[in-house]
């Protein structure tokens, strides 16, 4: 039995704009979470720390944080720390992974595939690595192949598995290609949401992405996790997704339907956060119709929350305006919501659509605030 912890996508010392003066808090939340997979690597006593790239920044990555991970990483020797680069934290030459010294049982793969063997564990371990921040080409066009004499074959690599509409297609790489490698684990890294992949043929999970072990935006949102896994004789990986994060990212819709004042909008806002955490980050839509005297007023309820750790307000509602009215009373803000009202119709696309029906909400929110 052969068993691993695989991460990826920690992206260390990301810029993180949004979170202003929170930016270095939520820093050490991210040392934490490592800390934290660290203690797992530890106490499930896996025999490999698989991680498949963009964990450290190589643009804005400090060489404070690469000393904290070089510690960490010192920490649960002689397990083998194999890092496949990724495209945030590519194989370049003054990259904190070739001017520092590392602990021995660290394994950077280079952008020649390499494949270390584990005698006693009858293992091998394979990965590639980014030479620069973009590879538009498949690296499983140079796989070597799999080592004979070896029962165990795992994978780490950094790449775009198939079409995926949310990435770029960073050293794109097929289901079939892996497939064919006759590995019996890929631990891959990229794409931010977790997904699992089942071979082709046995139709038993053989590759995965575990997704960020800590959310980066408002779209990771969910829980965030690594993954252990177990390789057992007959070749069949058993995954389990542990929960590793040290704050959630939540977004929250506040719906203001028939609100007529603040009073009322604080109402909302507090029962839609009863079930919520102070110390999480949070990002809250306000949505729906409203009296269109009404405009909330964001300054209020940053103050009026100004204890939890983050809080990001953002109105969408729109007011409860007569649109027939506007439209009787002529001039450019009758003929700005013809023309979309016009575009809604005209179109066959259902995506488009939905764009031109939200772009008259907002058109009659900025209404309101103008008739305010």
């Amino acid at each position: 039995m052969i068993s691993f912890i695989h991460m990826a996508d920690v992206h260390l010392d990301a810029p993180l704009k949004s979170l202003s003066e929170k930016y270095e808090l939520r820093q050490q939340d991210f040392r934490q979470t490592m800390k934290r997979v660290r203690d797992l690597v530890l106490s499930r006593q896996v025999d490999y720390w698989l991680i498949a790239g963009d964990l450290l920044e190589y643009h804005g990555g400090t060489r404070a944080t690469a000393s904290f991970l070089q510690d960490l990483f010192a920490s649960v020797a002689p397990v083998p720390v194999c890092i496949a680069p990724g495209n945030h934290d590519p194989w370049l030459e003054d990259s904190f992974y070739r001017t520092l010294e590392w602990s021995s049982n660290v394994i950077f793969f280079t952008p020649e595939w390499g494949a270390y063997e584990f005698p006693e564990k009858s293992c091998v371990v394979y990965g590639w690595g980014f030479p620069q921040t973009h590879v538009s080409q498949s690296p499983m066009q140079d796989f070597p192949g799999k080592l004979p004499g070896y029962q165990n074959h795992l994978m780490v690599l950094h790449a775009t598995v198939g079409e995926d509409g949310d990435h770029h297609p960073y050293a794109p790489v097929s289901l079939a290609e892996l497939a064919q490698t006759g590995v019996d684990y890929a631990a891959l890294g990229h794409i931010h949401k977790p997904r699992t992949y089942l071979h082709p043929h046995t139709g038993s999970p053989f590759a995965a992405y575990p997704g960020t072990p800590e959310g980066l935006t408002v779209k990771e949102s969910d829980e965030r996790h690594v993954l252990y896994g177990q390789l057992d004789e007959t070749g069949r990986v058993a995954l389990e997704a542990i929960s590793v994060q040290s704050r959630r990212i939540r977004k929250v819709e506040v719906e203001l339907q028939g609100a007529e004042s603040m009073e009322a909008i604080f109402k909302r806002v507090e029962t839609a956060l009863a079930s919520e955490h102070q110390d999480d980050l949070l990002f809250i839509e306000l949505v729906g119709e409203r009296a269109s005297h009404l405009v909330p007023s964001l300054d209020l309820l940053y103050a009026q929350y100004g204890s939890y750790f983050f809080v990001r307000f953002e109105d969408k509602s729109w007011p409860d305006l007569d649109e027939q009215q506007l439209l009787q009373q002529g001039g450019i803000l009758a003929r700005w919501l013809e023309k979309l009202a016009e575009q809604a119709e005209r179109s066959d696309d259902p995506r488009e659509r939905l764009i031109a029906q939200t772009a008259r909400r907002e058109a009659l929110r900025q209404i309101g605030g103008m008739l305010r």
